[in-house]
């Protein structure tokens, strides 16, 4: 519910007043994989670029999903697919420049498919897996991958690799 961006608003205001410069905002529709060329290329065209943050996903609802198949696919299609589309692009985009880190958020959900959530947890598993092939295609290329895994595990939170 609500507006899609608007967090990133108050994020971004955050950011300004603690003295980082230059935090800017985009928001484009995950599973439209047709419009990422022109959304991740309208950032870049704007100017240098350090840090992507990929931060999007949805739980879903478990129950539902196992009752109906599209909407598995659903979840699947934004949390994977979508973030596979668009990270491909930024990554085409830093090799380019020459530099900046794309952060990947996760979760610990996809170390271990769980009854409670096996659907949503392996989109993570696979986003996982791909960002940390990615991150080893662009060695070299001055770009890089941060996956960052945030959630409970063993009664720590969060996890960055």
């Amino acid at each position: 519910a609500g507006r899609p961006g608007a967090g990133l608003e108050s994020a971004a205001a955050a950011l300004a007043s603690d003295g980082i410069a230059g935090v800017t905002t985009a928001t484009f529709e995950a599973t439209d994989t047709a419009s990422h060329d022109a959304f991740v290329n309208g950032v870049f065209d704007a100017g240098d670029v350090d840090i992507v943050l990929l931060a999007f996903g949805v739980l879903g609802d478990q129950a539902e999903a196992e009752a109906d198949p599209d909407t598995a696919v659903q979840i699947a299609t934004t949390n994977y697919t979508g973030a596979v589309s668009v990270a491909l692009r930024v990554a085409t985009r830093l090799r380019t420049q020459g530099h900046g880190v794309l952060v990947v958020l996760s979760s610990v959900a996809g170390d271990r498919g769980r009854r409670s959530n096996y659907v949503y947890g392996s989109t993570k598993a696979g986003l996982d897996t791909f960002a940390q092939g990615l991150g080893d295609a662009l060695h070299g290329s001055g770009a890089r991958v941060l996956v960052v895994r945030p959630g409970f595990e063993g009664g720590r939170i969060g996890r960055v690799a």
